[in-house]
């Protein structure tokens, strides 16, 4: 699969709330503790939303990955979840590439809407050659 909606935090209150407001939706949501974890998650599925929480004491590391991601994944997303002691941080993530900002868990159906339309918009993942030549059979499956 090649676009997940990829969420970084240490608790899992924001996938929580991303899981409910996605409702029956077909986008997985991947859960990862830390950044070297949403590196590997977003290297198996370029193509998808991550979602960071942001904090006082991680703000400056986010700020690189997010430049980074912007230059090595051009197609995935990157949405800031600001706590308390980081809310001042918004423009900065904005800045430093996040597609949006949210300071609280009453905002995440936003978030939900943005992931959906852009699952919606990624490529198939690529078929192996097997399925690849029964996709292209003049006969149907069942036959």
């Amino acid at each position: 699969m090649t676009c997940r909606l990829i969420v970084c935090e240490k608790t899992n209150r924001w996938a929580s709330a991303l899981r409910s407001a996605l409702g029956r939706s077909a986008l997985v949501v991947a859960e990862t503790r830390s950044l070297a974890g949403c590196d590997s998650a977003l290297a198996e599925a370029p193509e998808s939303v991550v979602a960071i929480e942001v904090t006082a004491a991680n703000v400056d590391q986010v700020v690189d990955f997010v430049v980074q991601t912007g230059c090595r994944f051009p197609r995935a997303l990157v949405v800031a979840l600001l706590t308390e002691d980081s809310a001042s941080a918004g423009r900065l993530m904005q800045e430093a590439g996040a597609i949006d900002v949210i300071g609280s868990v009453l905002e995440v159906p936003r978030i939900a809407r943005l992931a959906r339309r852009h699952h919606a918009a990624a490529p198939p993942p690529e078929l192996d050659f097997h399925e690849l030549v029964r996709q292209r059979m003049p006969w149907s499956a069942r036959a």
